[in-house]
C-alpha cells in the first residue's frame, strides 16, 4: 500500500509572514522594520524567542499545550530584544568557554603526561567500561576504541605545526602535543574514560572534591559550548544534565538546588568558578550580572526563568557584582544630563556616515523614551 504523500509548508514571502504573526496576535508596531528583521535573522530562527510568549492551556497538572495565538501584549520589539540579549549572554559564554577549554585541555594533558607521554593511548589509564567492548555496547558509555579513531582523524586533520613536524618525522606524538587537536567533545569524552586514579589527578589540579562532578561539567560544558557556536538560543532551556555543585565553600554559599542546577543560574555558577580558577582578577561576572538584570520585558521569559529569583542577579552572593550608589544628584541636574545625552544620540543619527542598522538599533531606545514620557505625564496629572 502506497504511504500517503506529505505535505510541505509552502514558501512564504516575508510582508506575508508579517502579516501571518500579526493574524496570531503579535503587536507589530513597524511592519517594515520587522520584515528587515525577518531577513537578517530568518523566521524560523526567531520563533525560539516568541515560544515562551504564546497562549497554551494545561492538558495535565505537568503538561501544557501551546497554541499559535500570541499572549496579550507580545510586540516583535520585545521578541527581537529577547533575541538580542540571548546574543549578548552567548558572546560573554563562547569567550568563558574557550578558556575554560584551553585550562582544562592543559591540566588533563599535564597530569596524564606526568605519567607516560602517551598516557591517552595506553588502556592501563582507562576504566574497564571504556576499554570492554561488550560493557561498552550494553550501556552506552564511552569507546575507548571509538575515542581512538576520532582522536586519530583530529590529528590527521590537524594544520597544528607542532602535530605536522612529529608526523613528518614519523615520531610518536605526546599528549601535550596531540591535545592541541583536542575539541571540547574529545577532551570530555577522554575524561569520562579515565580511571578513578587519573579522574582524582586532575580533580585535585581544580579544587572538585568528587571525580562524578567534573564529569558531569564537561558534558554540560560541551553541551552548551554547541549550542553558542551553532548560534542557538540558550535562555528557557533545560541544562544537558542536571548539575551537580562541587562541595566547597562557594557552593556551599550559593546553596543552589534542582530548579536552578537545571537553569541558566547553575550553569553561569559553575562557568564562574572556573574562570576564577584561570584569572581570580577576571571581571567576566560583573558583566554576566549586567546583562541579566538588563532583562527585556518579555512575555515568558522571567528571571525565574533563568533559574534566578524574581529581583534578578544575585549580586549579594557575587560581591564583586556589587556596585556602588552614586551620589544623589538634585532634579534639575537629572533634567540637564538627560538632555544632554539625549542631544549627543540625536546628533549622531543626523551624521552622514549613520548606517540603517544604527536607525534600526535605536528604536527600542524610542520606545523606552516614549513609555518613560507616559509616565512622566501620568504622575502630572
Amino acid at each position: 500500500m502506497d504511504q500517503p504523500v506529505k505535505i510541505v509548508k509552502p514558501f512564504v514571502e516575508y510582508d506575508e509572514l508579517v502579516r501571518i504573526l500579526t493574524g496570531r496576535g503579535m503587536i507589530i508596531r513597524d511592519p517594515l522594520r520587522a520584515q528587515r528583521k525577518l531577513t537578517q535573522v530568518g523566521y524560523y530562527r526567531l520563533s525560539g524567542y516568541w515560544g515562551a510568549s504564546l497562549k497554551y492551556v494545561r492538558v495535565a497538572p505537568k503538561k501544557i499545550e501551546k497554541l499559535s495565538e500570541f499572549q496579550e501584549n507580545t510586540t516583535f520589539e520585545s521578541i527581537f530584544e529577547f533575541y538580542l540579549f540571548d546574543k549578548k549572554l552567548r558572546l560573554e559564554l563562547t569567550c568563558a568557554l574557550e578558556r575554560i577549554e584551553i585550562y582544562l585541555r592543559t591540566i588533563i594533558a599535564h597530569e596524564l603526561g606526568r605519567i607516560h607521554p602517551l598516557a591517552h593511548l595506553n588502556k592501563k589509564n582507562f576504566s574497564k567500561f571504556a576499554t570492554n567492548q561488550a560493557l561498552v555496547d550494553n550501556n552506552d558509555i564511552p569507546s575507548f576504541d571509538a575515542w581512538q579513531e576520532r582522536h586519530n582523524k583530529l590529528l590527521r586533520q590537524s594544520h597544528e605545526e607542532s602535530i605536522l613536524s612529529h608526523i613528518r618525522t614519523e615520531k610518536p606524538i605526546p599528549i601535550w602535543v596531540a591535545s592541541e587537536a583536542w575539541d571540547f567533545g574529545v577532551l570530555s569524552k577522554l575524561y569520562s574514560m579515565l580511571n578513578g586514579t587519573c579522574q582524582q589527578l586532575i580533580c585535585d589540579r581544580i579544587g572538585i572534591d568528587k571525580r562524578q562532578t567534573l564529569d558531569n561539567w564537561l558534558i554540560n560544558l560541551n553541551g552548551i559550548r554547541n549550542r553558542c557556536a551553532h548560534h542557538s538560543r540558550l535562555c528557557n532551556r533545560p541544562n544537558i544534565r542536571t548539575l551537580i555543585p562541587a562541595r566547597n565553600g562557594y557552593f556551599n554559599l550559593l546553596n543552589l538546588q534542582e530548579p536552578e542546577l537545571n537553569k541558566f543560574y547553575g550553569l553561569i555558577a559553575v562557568i564562574w568558578y572556573l574562570v576564577k580558577q584561570i584569572g581570580p582578577g577576571s571581571s567576566w561576572i560583573n558583566r554576566i550580572a549586567d546583562i541579566i538584570d538588563s532583562k527585556p520585558n518579555t512575555n515568558g521569559l522571567t528571571f525565574k526563568s533563568l533559574g534566578f529569583e524574581e529581583t534578578g542577579f544575585p549580586r549579594k552572593l557575587f560581591p564583586q557584582t556589587l556596585k556602588a550608589n552614586p551620589a544623589p544628584a538634585n532634579l534639575n541636574q537629572l533634567y540637564d544630563r538627560s538632555t544632554q545625552s539625549i542631544s549627543l544620540i540625536v546628533e549622531h543619527l543626523k551624521r552622514p556616515d549613520t548606517t540603517r542598522i544604527d536607525l534600526d538599533s535605536s528604536a527600542p531606545f524610542i520606545d523606552r523614551l516614549m513609555d518613560f514620557a507616559s509616565e512622566i505625564e501620568n504622575l502630572t496629572k
